[in-house]
């Protein structure tokens, strides 16, 4: 599990210079969360866990200039990107299965598209919960189980399911971490947001780009694999004037 998320943390440090101009889907998606979490009241301190290169983290600092604002993330290259946009804002350097701060000290945690590289979300969960003061409010996003479903797919007929792929959690998944680490009665929905691409090397090449291709997999495609894939990803999810990708997004809101 620790070469998988090193893996992780380097896609997302290699990325962090195009990260901003390929992720509009992180903002629209940002900008829901946003929307909600600005109903609270003004937190006395609020953490972005998984803050990228600070996004959202900035909106959150312009609609509560008042509020302690820290934004938390484990790649040295978001963060070095996320430093030059607010000097308002603390970022820290960490991650989100081991969060240094003291119990109870943020009213709000919020997080968009990431915990679901979290590994152990129980944990993940958990930790957000302690450092949540009393009815403190945990609100976050995730990318679910059926995202890309039609490139896991492909990819897997292309190899005669000889790849295996651990796939992203599922909303069950996510209420099973919940509940395990003390949160009660979380409300958590989700909804399916599709996406044309050219071709799927172009999909591959956009995961890339925002440091989102690093699901760990057992087996190697070759080239022809490769193509094969994209062939068959063309002929049974063609979509608009290309390729169909799903993004599943769950969204969750619980209080301490």
């Amino acid at each position: 599990m620790q070469h998988t998320l090193n893996k992780i943390r380097r896609g997302f440090s290699e990325s962090a210079k195009s990260y901003d101009l390929f992720s509009s889907l992180h903002r629209e998606i940002a900008d829901k969360l946003l929307a909600q979490v600005i109903k609270e009241p003004a937190p006395s301190a609020l953490l972005d866990v998984g803050c990228g290169t600070g996004y959202l983290t900035v909106r959150l600092k312009e609609h509560f200039a008042q509020s302690k604002i820290i934004g938390l993330d484990f790649s040295p290259g978001m963060l070095e990107a996320a430093a030059r946009k607010h000097d308002g804002i603390a970022w820290v350097l960490a991650d989100g299965n081991n969060l240094p701060f003291s119990d109870g000290c943020f009213d709000i945690l919020i997080s968009n598209l990431a915990y679901q590289w979290a590994g152990d979300l129980s944990r993940a969960f958990s930790e957000a919960r302690r450092v949540l003061a009393p009815n403190g409010v945990l609100a976050c996003t995730l990318f679910g189980y059926n995202t890309c479903q039609e490139l896991f797919q492909s990819l897997d007929e292309a190899k005669t399911k000889a790849l295996q792929f651990i796939r992203l959690p599922d909303r069950s998944q996510v209420r099973q971490a919940l509940a395990a680490s003390g949160f009660k009665n979380p409300k958590v929905d989700s909804e399916r947001i599709k996406i044309e691409f050219n071709g799927m090397h172009e999909l591959i090449a956009w995961l890339k780009s925002i440091g989102a291709n690093n699901l760990s997999r057992e087996g190697f495609l070759g080239p022809e694999a490769i193509s094969r894939a994209a062939s068959i990803y063309r002929k049974k999810f063609s979509y608009l004037q290309g390729i169909g990708a799903t993004f599943e997004v769950i969204r969750v809101y619980a209080k301490r």
